[in-house]
Protein backbone atom coordinates (compact mmCIF):
# COMPACT_ATOMS: atom_id res chain seq x y z
CA UNK A 1 0.00 0.00 0.00
CA UNK A 2 1.53 3.43 -1.21
CA UNK A 3 2.43 5.48 1.61
CA UNK A 4 0.26 8.24 1.50
CA UNK A 5 -2.33 5.53 1.63
CA UNK A 6 -1.34 4.23 4.91
CA UNK A 7 -1.47 7.64 6.46
CA UNK A 8 -5.20 8.37 5.14
CA UNK A 9 -6.86 5.58 5.92
CA UNK A 10 -6.67 5.64 9.33
CA UNK A 11 -7.57 9.61 9.70
CA UNK A 12 -10.57 8.32 7.21
CA UNK A 13 -11.41 6.31 9.63
CA UNK A 14 -11.26 8.66 12.88
CA UNK A 15 -13.25 10.93 10.71
CA UNK A 16 -16.26 8.61 9.34
CA UNK A 17 -16.43 7.41 13.29
CA UNK A 18 -16.83 10.42 14.81
CA UNK A 19 -19.26 11.34 12.06
CA UNK A 20 -21.20 8.37 11.98
CA UNK A 21 -21.78 8.22 16.04
CA UNK A 22 -22.75 12.32 15.45
CA UNK A 23 -25.21 11.52 13.36
CA UNK A 24 -26.84 8.34 15.43
CA UNK A 25 -28.17 11.06 17.03
CA UNK A 26 -30.29 12.19 14.36
CA UNK A 27 -31.34 8.81 13.31
CA UNK A 28 -32.65 7.68 16.43
CA UNK A 29 -34.64 10.78 16.42
CA UNK A 30 -36.08 10.23 13.25
CA UNK A 31 -37.04 6.27 14.24
CA UNK A 32 -38.89 7.58 17.62
CA UNK A 33 -41.99 8.78 15.32
CA UNK A 34 -42.23 4.91 14.29
CA UNK A 35 -40.94 2.72 17.12
CA UNK A 36 -40.68 2.51 20.88
CA UNK A 37 -37.45 3.60 22.06
CA UNK A 38 -36.21 0.64 23.99
CA UNK A 39 -37.32 -1.06 20.11
CA UNK A 40 -35.08 0.95 18.42
CA UNK A 41 -32.07 0.04 21.10
CA UNK A 42 -32.72 -3.83 20.96
CA UNK A 43 -33.02 -4.18 17.40
CA UNK A 44 -30.18 -2.20 16.52
CA UNK A 45 -28.11 -4.64 18.77
CA UNK A 46 -28.64 -7.48 15.70
CA UNK A 47 -26.98 -5.84 12.98
CA UNK A 48 -24.15 -4.60 14.77
CA UNK A 49 -23.36 -7.96 16.16
CA UNK A 50 -22.83 -9.02 13.05
CA UNK A 51 -20.23 -6.71 11.94
CA UNK A 52 -18.83 -7.51 16.02
CA UNK A 53 -18.90 -11.35 15.34
CA UNK A 54 -17.42 -10.95 11.58
CA UNK A 55 -14.43 -8.90 13.26
CA UNK A 56 -13.64 -11.41 16.19
CA UNK A 57 -13.69 -14.15 13.22
CA UNK A 58 -10.94 -12.50 11.64
CA UNK A 59 -9.29 -12.21 14.59
CA UNK A 60 -9.63 -15.27 15.71
CA UNK A 61 -10.67 -13.95 19.24
CA UNK A 62 -12.93 -16.74 21.17
CA UNK A 63 -15.48 -15.61 23.21
CA UNK A 64 -14.54 -17.28 26.63
CA UNK A 65 -14.85 -15.13 29.37
CA UNK A 66 -13.16 -15.90 33.09
CA UNK A 67 -16.27 -17.31 35.75
CA UNK A 68 -15.08 -14.08 38.17
CA UNK A 69 -16.01 -11.84 35.50
CA UNK A 70 -19.64 -13.21 34.56
CA UNK A 71 -21.36 -10.79 36.87
CA UNK A 72 -19.07 -7.64 36.47
CA UNK A 73 -19.67 -8.03 32.27
CA UNK A 74 -23.48 -8.29 32.90
CA UNK A 75 -23.44 -5.41 35.23
CA UNK A 76 -20.85 -3.51 32.64
CA UNK A 77 -23.86 -4.79 30.06
CA UNK A 78 -26.68 -3.75 31.89
CA UNK A 79 -25.56 0.22 33.06
CA UNK A 80 -23.48 0.84 30.04
CA UNK A 81 -25.50 -0.76 27.26
CA UNK A 82 -29.22 -1.31 28.39
CA UNK A 83 -29.78 1.31 31.30
CA UNK A 84 -27.41 3.99 29.09
CA UNK A 85 -29.76 3.54 25.89
CA UNK A 86 -33.23 3.44 27.60
CA UNK A 87 -32.88 6.21 29.34
CA UNK A 88 -31.59 8.14 26.05
CA UNK A 89 -33.53 7.07 23.50
CA UNK A 90 -36.65 7.66 25.69
CA UNK A 91 -34.71 11.23 26.76
CA UNK A 92 -34.87 12.23 22.94
CA UNK A 93 -38.51 11.43 22.88
CA UNK A 94 -38.90 14.80 24.58
CA UNK A 95 -35.69 16.74 23.59
CA UNK A 96 -33.46 17.89 21.08
CA UNK A 97 -31.28 16.18 19.39
CA UNK A 98 -28.42 18.67 19.87
CA UNK A 99 -29.51 18.79 23.62
CA UNK A 100 -28.49 15.29 23.83
CA UNK A 101 -25.47 15.11 22.35
CA UNK A 102 -23.77 18.19 23.92
CA UNK A 103 -25.07 16.83 26.83
CA UNK A 104 -23.91 13.42 26.32
CA UNK A 105 -20.35 14.86 25.78
CA UNK A 106 -19.64 16.18 28.74
CA UNK A 107 -19.70 13.08 30.83
CA UNK A 108 -16.16 12.62 30.67
CA UNK A 109 -16.18 16.42 32.67
CA UNK A 110 -18.42 14.29 35.24
CA UNK A 111 -16.62 10.84 35.31
CA UNK A 112 -13.28 13.21 36.47
CA UNK A 113 -15.44 14.79 39.43
CA UNK A 114 -16.89 11.31 40.55
CA UNK A 115 -13.24 9.80 40.44
CA UNK A 116 -11.87 12.69 42.37
CA UNK A 117 -14.82 12.40 45.04
CA UNK A 118 -14.11 8.88 45.34
CA UNK A 119 -10.73 8.82 45.48
CA UNK A 120 -10.29 11.60 47.74
CA UNK A 121 -8.12 13.32 45.27
CA UNK A 122 -7.08 16.90 45.01
CA UNK A 123 -7.53 18.33 40.94
CA UNK A 124 -5.03 20.64 39.98
CA UNK A 125 -6.40 24.80 39.39
CA UNK A 126 -6.25 24.47 35.75
CA UNK A 127 -8.44 21.61 35.31
CA UNK A 128 -10.58 23.16 38.21
CA UNK A 129 -11.35 25.56 35.97
CA UNK A 130 -12.01 23.61 33.05
CA UNK A 131 -14.41 21.99 34.79
CA UNK A 132 -16.46 25.27 36.54
CA UNK A 133 -16.72 26.14 32.68
CA UNK A 134 -17.75 23.25 31.61
CA UNK A 135 -20.79 23.10 33.94
CA UNK A 136 -21.57 26.55 33.03
CA UNK A 137 -22.20 25.76 29.64
CA UNK A 138 -23.88 22.29 30.82
CA UNK A 139 -26.47 24.50 32.86
CA UNK A 140 -26.63 27.11 29.22
CA UNK A 141 -27.65 23.65 27.60
CA UNK A 142 -30.39 22.44 30.08
CA UNK A 143 -31.79 25.24 30.49
CA UNK A 144 -31.69 27.05 27.68
CA UNK A 145 -32.26 24.11 24.84
CA UNK A 146 -33.79 24.78 21.36
CA UNK A 147 -37.04 22.76 20.77
CA UNK A 148 -39.19 21.47 22.36
CA UNK A 149 -38.93 24.01 25.63
CA UNK A 150 -41.30 23.45 28.88
CA UNK A 151 -41.91 20.33 31.26
CA UNK A 152 -41.61 17.59 28.28
CA UNK A 153 -38.23 19.08 27.05
CA UNK A 154 -36.86 19.44 30.81
CA UNK A 155 -38.31 15.77 31.25
CA UNK A 156 -36.13 14.48 28.47
CA UNK A 157 -33.41 16.38 29.59
CA UNK A 158 -33.66 14.33 33.07
CA UNK A 159 -33.65 11.65 31.19
CA UNK A 160 -30.92 12.09 29.62
CA UNK A 161 -29.35 12.99 32.76
CA UNK A 162 -29.82 9.79 33.74
CA UNK A 163 -28.19 8.07 30.72
CA UNK A 164 -24.64 9.71 31.54
CA UNK A 165 -25.30 9.15 35.36
CA UNK A 166 -25.65 5.41 34.09
CA UNK A 167 -22.07 5.77 32.09
CA UNK A 168 -20.44 7.11 35.00
CA UNK A 169 -21.09 3.62 36.95
CA UNK A 170 -20.43 1.83 33.66
CA UNK A 171 -16.34 3.31 33.91
CA UNK A 172 -15.91 2.38 37.18
CA UNK A 173 -17.89 -1.37 36.84
CA UNK A 174 -15.83 -1.96 33.55
CA UNK A 175 -12.36 -0.52 34.78
CA UNK A 176 -10.78 -3.49 35.25
CA UNK A 177 -12.08 -5.83 32.55
CA UNK A 178 -9.99 -3.88 29.99
CA UNK A 179 -7.09 -5.19 31.32
CA UNK A 180 -7.91 -9.22 30.60
CA UNK A 181 -10.26 -8.14 27.37
CA UNK A 182 -9.53 -6.44 24.28
CA UNK A 183 -12.05 -3.69 23.83
CA UNK A 184 -13.67 -5.89 20.89
CA UNK A 185 -14.31 -8.51 22.92
CA UNK A 186 -15.28 -7.11 26.04
CA UNK A 187 -17.94 -4.53 23.57
CA UNK A 188 -19.09 -8.42 21.90
CA UNK A 189 -19.96 -10.08 25.26
CA UNK A 190 -21.38 -7.22 26.27
CA UNK A 191 -23.95 -6.54 23.46
CA UNK A 192 -24.62 -10.20 23.73
CA UNK A 193 -25.69 -10.20 27.08
CA UNK A 194 -27.44 -6.90 26.17
CA UNK A 195 -29.99 -9.01 23.96
CA UNK A 196 -31.52 -10.65 27.52
CA UNK A 197 -30.99 -7.92 29.33
CA UNK A 198 -33.22 -5.29 27.65
CA UNK A 199 -36.47 -8.26 27.50
CA UNK A 200 -37.82 -6.79 30.65
CA UNK A 201 -37.74 -3.21 28.98
CA UNK A 202 -39.24 -4.78 25.82
CA UNK A 203 -42.50 -6.52 27.33
CA UNK A 204 -43.63 -2.72 27.59
CA UNK A 205 -43.17 -1.88 23.98
CA UNK A 206 -44.69 -5.01 22.03
CA UNK A 207 -48.79 -3.47 22.41
CA UNK A 208 -46.72 -0.30 20.42
CA UNK A 209 -45.45 -2.43 17.82
CA UNK A 210 -47.29 -2.33 14.42
CA UNK A 211 -45.62 -2.09 10.12
CA UNK A 212 -42.97 0.31 10.03
CA UNK A 213 -42.26 2.05 6.79
CA UNK A 214 -39.23 0.96 4.45
CA UNK A 215 -37.06 3.81 5.32
CA UNK A 216 -37.19 3.36 8.61
CA UNK A 217 -36.01 -0.60 8.42
CA UNK A 218 -33.20 1.20 6.89
CA UNK A 219 -32.49 3.73 9.58
CA UNK A 220 -32.50 0.89 11.72
CA UNK A 221 -30.13 -0.96 9.95
CA UNK A 222 -28.04 1.89 9.61
CA UNK A 223 -27.55 2.29 13.80
CA UNK A 224 -26.94 -0.92 13.95
CA UNK A 225 -24.47 -1.54 10.95
CA UNK A 226 -22.69 1.84 10.29
CA UNK A 227 -23.09 3.81 13.96
CA UNK A 228 -22.75 0.82 16.17
CA UNK A 229 -20.35 -1.84 14.09
CA UNK A 230 -18.65 -0.25 11.67
CA UNK A 231 -17.95 3.42 13.62
CA UNK A 232 -16.66 0.86 16.15
CA UNK A 233 -14.09 -0.87 14.09
CA UNK A 234 -13.08 2.14 12.47
CA UNK A 235 -12.47 3.84 16.09
CA UNK A 236 -10.72 1.04 16.89
CA UNK A 237 -8.31 1.26 14.12
CA UNK A 238 -7.78 4.55 14.44
CA UNK A 239 -6.39 4.14 17.91
CA UNK A 240 -4.15 1.05 16.63
CA UNK A 241 -2.71 3.50 13.84
CA UNK A 242 -2.89 6.73 15.86
CA UNK A 243 -2.70 6.33 18.87
CA UNK A 244 -5.28 6.63 21.95
CA UNK A 245 -4.63 10.96 22.15
CA UNK A 246 -5.40 12.19 18.83
CA UNK A 247 -9.09 10.14 18.55
CA UNK A 248 -9.59 10.84 21.87
CA UNK A 249 -9.48 14.37 21.00
CA UNK A 250 -12.06 13.62 18.11
CA UNK A 251 -14.76 12.42 20.12
CA UNK A 252 -15.35 16.37 21.44
CA UNK A 253 -16.23 16.93 17.76
CA UNK A 254 -19.20 14.67 18.00
CA UNK A 255 -21.93 17.41 19.51
CA UNK A 256 -20.59 19.52 16.74
CA UNK A 257 -21.44 16.75 14.07
CA UNK A 258 -25.00 16.47 15.60
CA UNK A 259 -25.76 20.11 15.85
CA UNK A 260 -24.91 20.58 12.55
CA UNK A 261 -26.85 17.59 11.10
CA UNK A 262 -29.64 18.57 13.71
CA UNK A 263 -30.00 22.08 12.07
CA UNK A 264 -29.70 20.61 8.33
CA UNK A 265 -32.15 17.09 8.47
CA UNK A 266 -34.52 18.06 11.20
CA UNK A 267 -34.93 21.83 11.48
CA UNK A 268 -33.49 22.35 15.10
CA UNK A 269 -32.48 26.23 15.33
CA UNK A 270 -29.99 26.81 18.11
CA UNK A 271 -30.72 29.59 20.63
CA UNK A 272 -28.00 32.37 21.77
CA UNK A 273 -27.82 30.36 25.25
CA UNK A 274 -26.88 26.79 23.95
CA UNK A 275 -24.54 28.31 21.32
CA UNK A 276 -22.42 29.59 23.99
CA UNK A 277 -23.24 26.41 26.37
CA UNK A 278 -21.50 24.56 23.33
CA UNK A 279 -18.67 26.11 22.83
CA UNK A 280 -17.90 26.30 26.68
CA UNK A 281 -18.36 22.73 26.93
CA UNK A 282 -16.35 21.77 23.51
CA UNK A 283 -13.93 24.48 24.95
CA UNK A 284 -13.60 22.99 28.22
CA UNK A 285 -13.17 19.24 27.01
CA UNK A 286 -10.45 20.26 24.70
CA UNK A 287 -8.70 21.46 27.20
CA UNK A 288 -9.23 18.73 29.58
CA UNK A 289 -8.49 16.39 27.13
CA UNK A 290 -5.05 18.29 26.45
CA UNK A 291 -4.16 18.51 30.46
CA UNK A 292 -4.65 14.89 30.90
CA UNK A 293 -3.71 13.36 27.55
CA UNK A 294 -0.50 10.91 28.52
CA UNK A 295 2.39 11.68 28.02
CA UNK A 296 4.63 10.59 24.91
CA UNK A 297 7.97 9.84 26.81
CA UNK A 298 9.72 9.60 29.75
Amino acid sequence: MPRNLSRFFPWAALVASVGLWGVSFIFTKLLLAELPAVTIAWFRLGPALLVLGALMWRRKEKLSLSRGDFVKLVLASGFGIVLYMVLENNGLRFTSASTASLLVASIPLFVLIVEAIVRRQRLPAVQLLAIAVSLVGVWLVLFNGLIPRGQAGMLGNVLILGAMGSWIVYTFVARDLGQRYSGLKQTTLQSLFALVLYLPFLFGDFPKWRPVPLNSVLELLFLGIFCSGLAYVGYLYAINRLGTVIPSAFLNLIPVVTVFSAWLILKETPGLGQFVGAILVITSLLGLTRLTRPRAGP
